[in-house]
């Protein structure tokens, strides 16, 4: 009896299995791991790291030292679960408790939605469901932002069980949903696409169309409680931001057709879903096999009812959007249309193409059980999870881990990749502010990440932030213009931008890559000493050796390294 269940839920094994392995060798690897760092490790992990030791997640009209001392209502909001990991937990835990969470997250979503939808026939395609949801929570997407991704299917079922009218939880539940997504993400598109199915509604479906208006405003309320830092800063803050100069693309046709296809085959690096080398090709073969019987048997209406090409319309409508976006010409008119939308980047529709295009392979699972093709749908869903388990990607922490640790003891050598305890190297800066008596002096970082600096509690000048006073940026240009003089990348880079607000070089536009050797040799710093001292700077840490620090005023504090640490950090102070 107990072989025989065991067997016939063989999948909920494969999942154990797999959740087991991965936790094993996290725990085993520990803060050797290999994590993402790219727009993860270098922004957010060191933002919860400065919100903490500065006690500042609840703080209100406090200033935190990033960007020379930046409103703490620019960071990440308190009320997000993702930041109350890192309140209650040590950074490196609270990132893993967050990547196993979102994989359960997915999970429960998921089963809880195929139940739904399927109904009495759910225990026939159980295995699809159990076995594409923990699929889609393996993908790896935005770390930060990774329960926005996860939580869909779930949000999706609240939807459903509000137009069904099964209890009065749900609309609660719609109201705490943003405590699990992002607004800037999928607020504005989730509000909106809830309000267009609330008006289909009130022309098709009696009765259903105040709920969903009900459901929207609920869910609109709940970003804005949320959030309400973020909106703080929209309606009342009265400052302009970066946010008012940035320059936006303005391609031709050949731009505009290259970001729709470029959207379709790899999605963006946010939301790099791996569908290319497996899911894609699928789909493909699948929509040609489906529609040409449907053309053949006439069956029109049937065609254009069949979940598998709508949700196939809604993919290429979120990557043509993705693609018209980069005209300025249709983006102007989009945002004189809906003026909410301005400022807003609203080809971030394309974040749902992860779930659409693992929803597209277990329908096309579902069809195959149903064509008593099954031995292929068990096989078409393992592949699909062995390309997303085993395909190197920048967010595929795993996979990453497991292959940069097996280098390292295969070729007895180590990678150029650091992992999250080298890139932040919390020994190596603890030593160096006991030797030179560091009391909270803001200083600059050259040839690697300020975020290092910000994560061992050094202030910054420098730092990342796709969000902050225009004023800032523009009184650090004035320190890095000597730089921007140098290289029209990094001109254009921060003045179309100004995101990351760094030391730039003249002859290597990223110069702070991480890597185990610095790939920027240029020894000559590029910046206004006068600008940096009226900046309140008065250190400068560097992985560069400094040819013209006389010539800047600055004195040689010390050069500093640690066995534990890649790094060589060359300490001068102004």
């Amino acid at each position: 009896m107990i072989q025989q269940k065991m067997k016939s839920y063989w999948y909920w094994w494969i999942v154990i299995v797999i959740s087991l392995i991965e936790m094993i060798v996290f725990l085993f690897v520990g803060e050797d791991s290999y994590l993402g760092i790219h727009d993860n490790l270098d922004i957010h992990i060191a933002d919860y790291q400065i919100l903490k030791s500065n006690h500042a997640f609840f703080a209100h009209g406090e200033k935190v030292p990033l960007l020379g001392g930046i409103d703490r209502n620019f960071l990440l909001s308190e009320f997000s679960l993702y930041a109350f990991l890192y309140m209650i937990f040590p950074n490196f835990v609270a990132y893993m408790v967050g990547y196993f969470l979102k994989i359960g997250m997915a999970l429960f979503g998921g089963i809880l939605l195929g139940k739904d939808i399927l109904k009495e026939h759910y225990k026939k395609y159980e295995w699809i469901i159990v076995l594409g949801s923990f699929t889609y929570g393996l993908l790896p997407l935005y770390p930060a932002f990774s329960f926005s991704f996860a939580s869909l299917p779930l949000f999706v079922y609240f939807i459903r069980c509000i137009e069904a009218q099964r209890g009065k939880r749900y609309y609660a539940f719609v109201l705490l949903y943003p405590l699990l997504s992002y607004f800037t993400f999928f607020g504005p598109f989730l509000v909106g696409y809830l309000i267009l199915y609330a008006l289909y509604a009130a022309f098709s479906k009696k009765g259903t169309a105040k709920r969903l208006f009900g459901a929207a405003a609920l869910l609109t309320c709940g970003y804005v409680l949320v959030e309400y830092r973020l909106f703080w800063l929209i309606f009342a803050s009265g400052e302009p931001t970066i946010r008012d100069t940035m320059v936006m693309e303005s391609g031709n046709a050949g731009i505009v057709i290259g970001n729709i296809v470029t959207a379709f085959v790899y999605n963006i690096f946010h939301a790099e879903d791996l569908h290319r080398y497996f899911v894609l090709p699928v789909v493909g073969i699948a929509c040609v096999i489906l529609n040409v019987k449907y053309i053949k048997e006439k069956e029109w209406k049937k065609m254009g009812q069949d979940p598998f090409n709508l949700i196939l319309i809604f993919i290429l409508f979120n990557c043509v959007l993705y693609g018209f976006y980069s005209w300025d010409g249709f983006r102007s008119l989009v945002e004189t249309l809906i003026p909410p939308l301005k400022g807003w980047q609203f080809n971030r529709t394309v974040f749902f193409n992860p779930l659409l295009w693992y929803v597209e392979i277990i329908i096309v699972a579902v069809k195959l059980v149903k064509a008593s093709h099954v031995k292929l749908a068990v096989a078409m869903m393992a592949v699909t999870l062995l390309v997303v388990m085993g395909t190197q990607s920048l967010y595929n922490d795993f996979y990453n881990t497991v292959y940069v640790n097996a280098y390292k003891l295969i070729k007895q050598k180590d990678s150029e990749t650091l992992s999250y305890r080298e890139f932040f190297s919390e020994e190596l800066f603890t030593d160096i502010k006991e030797a030179i008596d560091y009391q909270g002096e803001y200083a600059v970082a050259y040839g690697f990440h300020p975020s290092v600096l910000s994560y061992n509690g050094i202030a910054t000048l420098d730092g990342c932030l796709s969000y902050y006073y225009q004023s800032y940026k523009e009184d650090f240009r004035k320190m890095i213009a000597p730089a921007l003089e140098q290289s029209e990348e990094a001109c254009a880079y921060f003045d179309d931008w100004g995101g990351r607000a760094y030391i730039f070089s003249g002859e290597h536009e990223t110069v702070w890559n991480p890597a185990r050797t610095p790939q920027a040799t240029e020894d000559t710093l590029l910046i206004d000493a006068e600008a940096f001292e009226a900046l309140g700077g008065k250190y400068i840490f560097s992985r560069i050796s400094i040819r013209n620090a006389e010539e800047l005023g600055l004195e040689l504090v010390g050069k500093y390294q640690h066995e534990d640490s890649p790094y060589t950090i060359w300490v001068w102070c102004r």
